[in-house]
């Protein structure tokens, strides 16, 4: 059985994790590990802190919890774009190799209230909550969830991308 450390207790992330793994390697059995961990930017990161986030998650679990087959990180944030703001996340994964594979989901634009929100200093997850009349919108089916009209939740909108990692990840020979 494959040990795989997870960068985050955030349910949608832990699933997303748990689902890509049994897509790209189907014949293997996992033990999963969701922890919490630092990603050293900001809780609503930015622009290119975004995938310093989700690189620094993966150190930190790496560095943390040594003893594990796989580690992956997921890092969710928004980049400026003129006056508008655009939601991506980046999704990394390692192996004993220290080959990372590394993907992003696509971008999607904000509505202006919640950019907004944002320039007053709040998270995406409060801001889409107040904008949407919800709670917890990051452990849920997020931003995108409620922008797509449930078409694609959070799950889904990070899923691909960390498909993608992944298998970069099992076919690192074709990387380097």
């Amino acid at each position: 059985m494959k040990k795989v450390i997870i960068a985050s207790e955030n349910p949608v992330k832990v699933s997303v994790a748990k689902r890509a793994f049994l897509a790209v390697f189907p014949d293997e059995q996992f033990e999963f590990v969701a922890v919490k961990s630092e990603s050293g930017v900001p809780d609503q990161p930015m622009n290119e802190e975004t995938k310093s986030g989700a690189y620094n998650r993966l150190s930190f679990i790496k560095e943390k919890f040594p003893h594990a087959d796989y580690w992956i990180s997921q890092e969710g944030g928004v980049f400026r774009e003129g006056k508008s703001l655009c939601n991506r996340a980046w999704i990394m994964v390692t192996d004993e190799s220290e080959f990372v594979g590394i993907s992003s989901t696509p971008h999607f634009y904000l509505p202006k209230n919640i950019v907004e929100s944002i320039d007053k200093g709040l998270d995406l997850s409060e801001a889409g909550d107040i904008f949407f009349a919800t709670s917890n919108t990051g452990q849920a089916s997020g931003v995108v969830g409620h922008l797509t009209d449930g078409c694609i939740d959070r799950e889904e909108y990070y899923l691909q991308a960390a498909i993608i990692a992944l298998s970069e990840l099992k076919h690192r020979e074709w990387y380097t």
